[in-house]
């Protein structure tokens, strides 16, 4: 058995330099196939890093502004330590913290409104940059 698969692989091997390897041109040819084929594929890959590149800019934002409305939020549930709706208007009204990596970002309280006999004033958190688009939370804080 094995001395069949001995003298196989020697036929094989014999054989195997009567065959013709690639020429110039063929190896031209593929490689401006392959120049082809990668141009499209390196820039699309490019176009790929700087989308993540806004995409994260834009998740940063995101968790920037709800972590301040949160905070708004905290400080108009927080009536048992004399704060309240009322602190909240007055406290809140525009952003003083240096902002994170290029974000700016605003708070901005309306006018007191009325409602079916209840007060409110609409709480906007916006944070944005030159580079991607500004992300706006709102949400509606009712007078205690």
């Amino acid at each position: 058995m094995h001395l069949r698969v001995l003298q196989r692989f020697k036929r094989v091997i014999a054989t195997a330099g009567d065959e013709a390897g690639l020429s110039l041109i063929e190896i031209v040819i593929i490689m401006v196939i392959l120049g082809i084929a990668v141009g499209p594929l390196s820039s699309l890959s490019v176009k790929n890093l700087e989308s993540n590149a806004k995409y994260v800019q834009m998740t940063k934002a995101l968790i920037y502004a709800q972590q301040r409305m949160e905070e708004i939020i905290a400080d108009y549930a927080a009536v048992d330590e004399g704060r309240g709706y009322d602190w909240v208007r007055t406290n809140w009204n525009g952003d003083s913290d240096i902002p994170i990596s290029g974000l700016s970002r605003s708070v901005s309280i309306s006018g007191e409104q009325s409602l079916n006999g209840s007060n409110y004033v609409v709480v906007q958190v916006t944070v944005g940059s030159t580079e991607i688009d500004n992300v706006v939370l709102t949400t509606w804080l009712v007078g205690m």
